[in-house]
């Protein structure tokens, strides 16, 4: 004799689809929080505090009494993302950014250069040009003026930097001249 499904089993039946279905969509949204979390920290626009705004970095006397009481050691002024370099006859800024493939480049005490720890490029204390492959030219340099006060201000815009393209010093870039 056949017998039909009690209503035990009709009940039994409906809570395991009910369990199921409740997992599925559990999982489900376990799943679209973690991708909401990875994803959106990308989202977020980050400002980028310094670089683009114009920095100001003390007045001649001072920079060139740090650059002499160091052996013209490149002053890193992180806010813009740049060093300031004693050539011979002037002050420059130069942008931290490796022509190479854009990493942080850091000064080196012990090499007493800078050097890239992406890919190696070398570049001068005081002038900045490539002295180790493979950048393909010099860091560029931020523009600097002198205000009404004596104060240097390096405008540390990247969109107006000076590129150089050749690797030997052009004193045609100093913006700020001693003697």
């Amino acid at each position: 004799m056949l017998r039909l499904g009690t209503p035990h089993d009709a009940v039994s039946r409906w809570r395991r689809r009910a369990i199921l279905r409740l997992g599925f969509v559990g999982a489900v949204g376990l799943a679209a929080t973690e991708m909401t979390a990875l994803v959106a920290p990308f989202i977020r626009v980050n400002r980028i505090e310094g670089l683009g705004n114009p920095v100001a970095v003390g007045t001649k006397a001072q920079v060139l009494g740090l650059f002499s009481a160091t052996n013209d050691r490149p002053i890193l002024f992180r806010e813009g993302r740049f060093f300031l370099l004693h050539p011979p006859g002037g002050i420059i800024a130069a942008y931290r950014k490796c022509t190479h493939l854009g990493c942080a480049v850091p000064w080196s005490d012990s090499e007493d250069r800078f050097h890239c720890p992406c890919h190696g490029s070398e570049y001068d204390k005081r002038t900045a040009v490539v002295l180790k492959n493979p950048a393909p030219k010099p860091l560029q340099l931020f523009h600097i003026t002198e205000n009404t006060e004596g104060e240097l201000i390096v405008d540390t815009n990247p969109l107006r930097v000076i590129d150089r393209t050749k690797d030997d010093w052009d004193p045609s870039v100093i913006e700020i001249a001693v003697t």
